[in-house]
Parts: structure tokens; sequence; C-alpha cells
């Protein structure tokens, strides 16, 4: 397989998956530790995050 082969799948497949569990980790810390206030916020910001995230991984994948 050529490199511009593997580089292709490991951006469609594998990237998506790894910020997906960053993004898991990085919140569940985040929330353990913040107020009423905080946890609104990030759940505003949660949503926002996972629409981009669902999309750009549909866009990847089809593209």
């Amino acid at each position: 397989m050529s490199i511009h082969i593997i580089l292709k799948l490991m951006i469609k497949f594998i990237l998506p998956i790894a910020v997906f569990i960053a993004a898991v980790y990085g919140i569940s810390y985040f929330w353990t530790n913040s107020s009423s206030k905080g946890k609104k916020m990030i759940t505003l910001g949660l949503i926002i995050g996972l629409t981009i995230g669902i999309s750009l991984t549909i866009y990847l994948i089809f593209d």
C-alpha cells in the first residue's frame, strides 16, 4: 500500500476515533470539577462540538 492511501485511511477513521476518546476523557474531568453554571457551558459546548464532529466524520467517510 502506498503512503498516500495509508494516510487517507488514518485521517478518515483513526483520527475521529482518537478525537472522540480524548473528548470523552476531557469532558468527564471538567464535569466533575465544575459548578452548575460550568456544567451548563460544558453541555452547550458538547452539543456544538458533537454536531461539528459528527458532520466532519460523515463528510470524511463519504468524500
